[in-house]
């Protein structure tokens, strides 16, 4: 049961703020579901760098929106989202240095308070100007995830890959822990994912694909029955060809080399964060 519904009284009414804000909603909701689950500290790690990340993109977007809408208090609207925007990466530094100083509980108050002080105190108030000029969410919209930043090139290697526009891709999701499934399908929808399918063993997984071969596969590598590498095997042997980013809060001597001799294309650490998905994405599906 949901700690928080989304309801119309949190309905700002423009649209790419309030897909933003149920991002937050779900969050929260999650913060709630791993309190007392398995993985609760992998998993709780998870939400807070999904928080901050999200947050910031959030922030550039809407301050965007205002500045576009030509909104008087901007500066003052700018500071709040600093304060929490400090509180955040707070939280989640001491969740780094200690993780068991930090629990779900005071994740859940932040942004508890957070989604109902602030929408409905402060970001009802520059509704009437983006009503007003309805362009400012058309130039809002066009911030992307890594805040359009142009493709970074590493002196030592290969130009770091151009971020994927997640709205073309379908994904697969293959995870036994409940909490972190859903942790990802609310990145990946925030993200602007339009199908993510959750499966909650291996074999769950390979049902999965037989109705239907999506375009991405994030798998789990520590699960109860069949493995992820064992998952991998099978769907290359049938002959999917997606690209497959592997999950693991684990490591062992050898394992990538294993792993990718299986057909998996590129590797994501738990705690995950959203900006080290979409990176860890971006190698795995390539140019183009």
């Amino acid at each position: 049961m949901a700690y928080l519904n989304w309801s119309d009284d949190l309905e700002t009414g423009i649209e790419m703020v309030d897909q933003d804000h149920r991002v937050l909603v779900d969050l929260l909701n999650q913060a709630h579901d791993c309190i007392g689950a398995g993985e609760e500290t992998a998993t709780l790690g998870s939400v807070l760098h999904a928080l901050v990340d999200y947050t910031e993109y959030h922030f550039a977007r809407e301050e965007r929106l205002m500045q576009a809408a030509r909104y008087p208090e901007l500066p003052a609207h700018r500071e709040l989202h600093q304060r929490l925007a400090r509180q955040a990466r707070d939280i989640r530094g001491r969740y780094a240095a200690q993780p068991d100083s930090v629990n779900a509980r005071e994740v859940m108050e932040f942004l508890r308070t957070w989604l109902i002080d602030h929408i409905l105190k402060q970001d009802f108030r520059y509704r009437p100007a983006v009503t007003a000029h309805p362009e400012a969410v058309r130039l809002a919209s066009a911030i992307t995830f890594d805040g359009n930043r142009p493709a970074a090139v590493n002196e030592d290697g290969p130009p770091v890959p151009e971020p994927v526009d997640f709205r073309a891709h379908s994904v697969l999701v293959v995870d036994d822990n409940p909490n972190f499934q859903i942790i990802l399908r609310t990145i990946l929808k925030g993200l602007g994912c339009p199908s993510v399918v959750l499966a909650d063993s291996a074999s769950a997984g390979l049902t999965a694909l037989e109705s239907h071969t999506p375009t991405l596969m994030l798998v789990d590598w520590r699960m109860d029955g069949m493995d992820g590498l064992g998952f991998v095997r099978e769907a290359r042997r049938r002959g999917i060809a997606v690209p497959i980013v592997m999950i693991s809060g684990y490591s062992e001597p050898g394992f990538d080399k294993t792993a990718q001799a299986a057909g998996v294309d590129a590797f994501l650490e738990k705690p995950i964060t959203a900006r080290n998905l979409v990176d860890t994405v971006s190698r795995a599906v390539g140019p183009g």
